[in-house]
């Protein structure tokens, strides 16, 4: 899954700005039809917006060889609780910084098995 917005099509975003121009005509307005129309113009756009995101979830799942793993993550997205991979930070290290994983975990390992002979040494 890439981008949480894939789904938003050109017609949704030539919608939208017409939605925003019938906006802008009926925001002084004190006539009930355009009012009326604006309106259901929001409905019907909201309901293809819905429409076209479930669509869009529907393809990913039915494309994917792990529809369970791929269902979850999309309501993970949804409801705000998907974490992206974190990086590993930077570490200095004898004023050389270190950038990758592997790198840093073994100056990790090598300091705890220094830090752990010098404790049993007493120095």
């Amino acid at each position: 899954m890439k981008d949480k917005y894939d789904w938003i099509t050109q017609e949704i975003k030539m919608s939208c700005k017409h939605k925003w121009s019938l906006y802008a005509l009926n925001k002084n307005s004190k006539n009930p039809k355009a009012k009326a129309h604006y309106i259901k113009y929001c409905k019907t756009l909201r309901n293809f917006i819905k429409e076209a995101k479930m669509q869009y979830c529907s393809r990913l799942i039915a494309k994917s060889n792990y529809k369970i793993k791929t269902t979850w993550n999309i309501i993970k997205k949804e409801i705000g609780k998907i974490h992206s991979v974190e990086q590993v930070p930077n570490l200095l290290v004898t004023n050389e910084k270190l950038k990758y994983p592997t790198e840093v975990a073994k100056a990790f390992n090598n300091f705890f098995i220094t830090i752990t002979e010098k404790l049993n040494t007493g120095k």
